[in-house]
């Protein structure tokens, strides 16, 4: 299947970046990634980096797992996300789960369900996805970029307070049939739970 969409927009030498992303979200079951985030905000001197791993199935589930520097799972289901600190041996339930999982409110959704909640257009080599107010998002603008293969592996997501976060994507591997189970909140026994819910 990779290799039948590669081929693809290898053929299609003017698809838009737009068209591009039309594919790749459409194609797209469930996906596994490495990824590395770097944060850059007002309130802090230089870069915050992070990585680990990403899982995403359709529809509406997905699983970050951080590593470095410290452990931390995020698991977003519909509209709720479960965010796992082990070091505090607490888990945050928040009704927002776009947020929670950034990558996951672009890969895990069709064009047409984006389009929706936001303006989406050309930018050069990019595509620049810009949510409406009444989406109630947090970014200002959301810029996605492609590899070779015409898939998006770069995700830069924007603030209107000026934060800025970029996630990128290697070693990507889609419709392998991820299990239900890697996108349940599980954590240890007598781990505190705090409801961030209105």
């Amino acid at each position: 299947m990779r290799l039948f969409f590669a081929l693809l927009i290898a053929a299609l030498p003017h698809a838009s970046n737009i068209t591009k992303l039309d594919h790749a979200l459409s194609s797209t079951k469930d996906l596994d990634a490495h990824f590395v985030q770097t944060r850059h905000s007002p309130l802090l001197d230089g870069e915050d980096k992070s990585n680990g791993t990403l899982l995403i199935q359709k529809p509406g589930h997905a699983r970050l797992e951080y590593s470095a520097p410290s452990p931390l799972q995020v698991w977003k289901r519909g509209d709720s996300t479960w965010v796992y600190t082990p070091a505090l041996s607490q888990v945050i339930v928040s009704p927002n789960g776009a947020s929670g999982v950034p990558v996951g409110w672009v890969l895990g959704a069709s064009l047409d369900d984006i389009k929706k909640d936001a303006e989406v257009r050309e930018a050069g080599k990019s595509v620049e996805i810009r949510p409406r107010a009444s989406a109630g998002l947090p970014w200002s603008v959301v810029r996605v970029s492609f590899g070779k293969d015409g898939f998006p592996n770069r995700y830069e997501f924007t603030e209107s307070s000026g934060e800025n976060v970029v996630i990128e994507l290697t070693s990507v591997r889609r419709n392998r049939g991820i299990p239900a189970s890697k996108f349940r909140p599980s954590f240890p026994a007598g781990t505190h739970v705090v409801d961030a819910g209105p």
